[in-house]
């Protein structure tokens, strides 16, 4: 059968190599740079190791008198609040400022690469403890809960940014910890009770974060300062001087490197040709 760690690595990195080329897919206007998508997910597999030693401090002590509710309630909390912050921290401390995160969408991709770092190096650590068979089950679930979760603070994280509105993140903040921690409670409920309800539930939170990530992807393309370049008739775009990309023949500035633009170009007879970014 081979090495387990060797099995368990290559199938956790196919798996989110396979998510991440799904997702980016809705990049549709101006790509990032594929070593910045990268960076982000080594920063979010790296971001596990100080996640797990912050959540043991959290596991309530064997005999200790709280209720199993009670637990699970603070516990799986804790667990969102700690692994949402540092798929945040992985994109914060390496592509935030970067030239390259210019649309709402960037926080998306971004956020979709943390978490997928994050989520193969967890199932890794999953296949090894409870066999090969689970990182099937989570290859599923698990990703895609990760993906939702974090390209929900995504979008809200670039909203922050584009539009210098700091209130953005907490609203993205506050969605993320709360689909995450009602997915985990529900789900791991569920299975200590064998309560079909109870999962359901989480199915159900699983659905609805999967379900608004969608739609804010849909969103973010169509707040795409990089759109109108791409559906506009070629009489009505031109070249940036400074780059070369494709831009509105109405715009001021270049979006994709800031160049300011003489509104007057055709006024002048000058002529244009298009260059294909």
């Amino acid at each position: 059968m081979g090495d387990p760690v060797i099995l368990s690595l290559a199938f956790s990195i196919l798996v989110a190599l396979f998510w991440l080329s799904r997702f980016r897919k809705m990049d549709k206007f101006e790509k990032e740079p594929e070593r910045l998508i990268y960076l982000t997910f080594l920063a979010g597999a790296l971001a596990t190791a100080p996640s797990i030693v912050l959540e043991m401090f959290f596991h309530p002590e064997q005999g200790q008198p709280v209720p199993l509710l009670s637990s699970l309630l603070l516990s799986y909390l804790w667990v969102a609040i700690v692994e949402e912050s540092f798929k945040y921290l992985a994109v914060r401390l390496t592509v935030y400022r970067s030239k390259q995160f210019n649309e709402v969408m960037d926080g998306m991709i971004y956020m979709i690469s943390s978490a997928l770092g994050f989520a193969a190096a967890e199932n890794v650590g999953y296949m090894l403890g409870f066999g090969l068979s689970t990182g099937v089950l989570r290859a599923i679930l698990s990703y895609l809960g990760h993906i939702s979760f974090s390209a929900i603070l995504g979008y809200y994280m670039g909203k922050a940014k584009i539009e210098g509105k700091r209130n953005w993140l907490w609203v993205g903040i506050l969605f993320a910890i709360s689909l995450h921690w009602l997915y985990d409670l529900f789900i791991v409920l569920g299975a200590i009770r064998t309560s079909e309800g109870l999962l359901f539930l989480g199915l159900l939170v699983w659905s609805i974060g999967l379900v608004f990530t969608v739609r804010l992807l849909k969103k973010a393309q169509a707040l795409s300062p990089f759109r109108a370049a791409q559906i506009l008739p070629v009489k009505m775009t031109q070249p940036c001087q400074a780059c070369g990309k494709t831009v509105s023949r109405k715009a001021l500035i270049c979006h994709h490197c800031g160049q300011s633009l003489s509104p007057d170009h055709e006024e002048n007879g000058i002529e244009h040709s298009v260059i294909p970014k």
